[in-house]
């Protein structure tokens, strides 16, 4: 059962990875166009700078979410190196807990709130378009956390015990 959790959460992550080079292509594509347009032809786009920092907005949440699954988090661990094996396992396991609680917490309040009837309804000024789909890349986002997060502790309770390396 571990080894199908494990595949569904690869396949999220190669899903996010996905997303994130998209995003990140089209923020370069998009700038790229509004420099050309702007300075050559003295006519920005006029929508560019809002699209660009939602897609911006879209890498963060969502490469939060990918580090995530790859455990590439920057770690203060000056703590950590003074424990022993047992206690830094017990100690990252309780911290695992805590985000997992933390970002689940936050995960369902960000779904309430995108699924607000007058968060709904609101439209952008620039293109006119609805709000509600930028502001839907945030609990999309956490609930992928949240699988990531929770695979991982099902890993480290449930999973065989690793090797340490030499």
């Amino acid at each position: 059962m571990l080894s199908v959790l494990n595949r569904i959460d690869h396949i999220v992550a190669q899903l996010e990875k996905a997303l994130l080079v998209f995003f990140c292509f089209a923020l370069s594509m998009i700038m790229i166009a509004q420099v050309i347009f702007r300075y050559f032809f003295s006519s920005p786009i006029f929508w560019a700078e809002e699209i660009s920092v939602q897609f911006l907005v879209f890498i963060t949440v969502f490469g939060i979410s990918y580090l995530t699954q790859q455990k590439q988090h920057i770690k203060i661990d000056f703590i950590l190196v003074q424990l022993s094996p047992l206690r830094k396992k017990q100690l990252m396991a309780v911290l695992d807990i805590l985000f997992l609680v933390l970002m689940a917490v936050v995960c369902f309040y960000s779904w309430e709130w995108v699924l607000r009837p007058d968060v709904q309804i609101e439209t952008s000024g620039t293109t006119g378009l609805p709000r509600w789909y930028n502001y839907m890349a945030l609990p999309v986002a956490l609930t992928f956390l949240c699988w990531h997060q929770l695979v991982v502790l099902l890993n480290t309770f449930c999973g065989k015990p690793k090797k340490e390396a030499a």
